[in-house]
């Protein structure tokens, strides 16, 4: 007997092609491609990416997504309390899924309309999406605490659940809600991709790359400070990609840029979409991320996935890496250990980084394979 495919309606600000705000679009876009057979989705989000630029979509109407989903690219005048809940009210869903936290958009509004329109077999389900880190919430930390305050009662609904992508986040949405949250732990759904273009570890330079929203939370400044810093002999390149979110943020670290030492280069190259990831990576020797907290890490695992080894801070769910031969896991709090890894990295012969780059595109496979992520996507819908 077939199972009857439940309505699910997914409301963020962004969606595909909307791609400057990183994970969270890739977590829902990716999870909506693998369980798309299974269900039927809807998905309302904005008509702007993360910078304000228009999509190149149809707005404010159903649209198709590769027969996937059916989304809404809701412009202004549908983006507040009224167009959310006609289109809640429009789609009629089994379950709403919020991704994120911090959105009157996607946040408030269908949480008013679920309190204002309960119907117990509606389930409301939040992915706080690592919003709830101690390091993430340490950000803005008076605005998002007052946000909270007035919010929390009307996620406490009896018919709100949580979606946590591992252990620690779920231990991170009991410190913030309470002990009785009802929680379901699956993993985040990464990119899958057929494309393999194996990194060159060659050249005399050593070159770095970041991909990631230029923000504070992802901490370029860290490593931007040691290289300022750096005397040895042999030239590093570091290439940052992302779009600038904290303009703020970003003139901070275009100052330390201007103090660098000659046999360094620091190169800002803009954001870039995602499939034109997998190629870029391939040009560099490592993948370097010191941010303050990751949920699940995509730019991590699309780093692993090609081949190229990374080398991060302990605040993200990637750990051990060293032991797997892999990359590098260095402890933010730790005095003198983000230099101790950079000179581990700059020590490194071809031979080793290529075979450390076989061992993280092994770590990218054992990951999907042990996930279950249709099982545990199974449980949570």
């Amino acid at each position: 007997m077939t199972k009857e495919k439940k309505r699910i309606l997914i409301i963020y600000d962004y969606f595909t092609p909307a791609f400057k705000a990183g994970g969270p679009i890739q977590s829902i876009t990716n999870m909506v491609r693998l369980l798309g057979e299974r269900h039927e989705f809807f998905v309302l989000a904005r008509n702007v990416d993360l910078d304000g630029t228009l999509l190149d979509v149809e707005k404010d109407k159903w649209v198709d997504f590769e027969g996937k989903a059916e989304v809404f690219y809701a412009s202004d005048e549908n983006t507040g309390y009224a167009g959310v809940s006609r289109l809640l009210k429009e789609v009629r869903p089994d379950i709403a899924y919020i991704n994120g936290l911090f959105s009157l958009f996607a946040t408030v509004s269908p949480l008013i309309f679920n309190a204002w329109h309960s119907k117990k077999r509606r389930k409301m389900i939040i992915a706080p999406r690592g919003m709830f880190q101690e390091g993430a919430l340490a950000l803005k930390a008076a605005k998002k605490k007052y946000f909270l305050m007035v919010v929390k009662p009307f996620m406490n609904a009896g018919n709100v659940v949580w979606h946590a992508t591992d252990e620690q986040e779920k231990k991170d949405i009991k410190r913030e809600i309470g002990e009785k949250a009802e929680i379901t732990v699956a993993g985040n759904v990464p990119a899958v991709t057929q494309e393999s273009v194996m990194p060159d570890f060659e050249g005399e330079a050593l070159k770095l790359v970041t991909i990631a929203l230029v923000a504070r939370k992802k901490n370029h400044l860290a490593l931007l400070k040691l290289l300022k810093d750096y005397e040895g002999e042999r030239k590093i390149i570091y290439d940052i990609y992302g779009p600038v979110k904290d303009a703020d943020y970003w003139q901070e670290c275009e100052k330390i840029i201007k103090k660098m030492p000659e046999n360094v280069e620091v190169n800002y190259k803009g954001a870039v979409e995602p499939v034109k990831v997998v190629e870029i990576l391939a040009g560099y020797h490592c993948y370097v991320l010191p941010t303050f907290g990751e949920n699940f890490g995509h730019s991590i695992y699309e780093a692993l996935a090609a081949g190229l080894p990374v080398m991060i801070s302990d605040k993200t769910p990637w750990q051990n890496l060293e032991e797997k031969g892999a990359g590098w896991v260095f402890d933010l709090n730790e005095e003198g250990d983000f230099v101790r890894v950079l000179e581990e990295l700059l020590n490194c012969s071809s031979d080793d980084l290529k075979n450390r780059g076989e061992n993280a595109k092994k770590l990218a496979e054992v990951y999907l394979l042990e996930a279950g992520l249709e099982e545990r996507y199974g449980e949570l819908f």
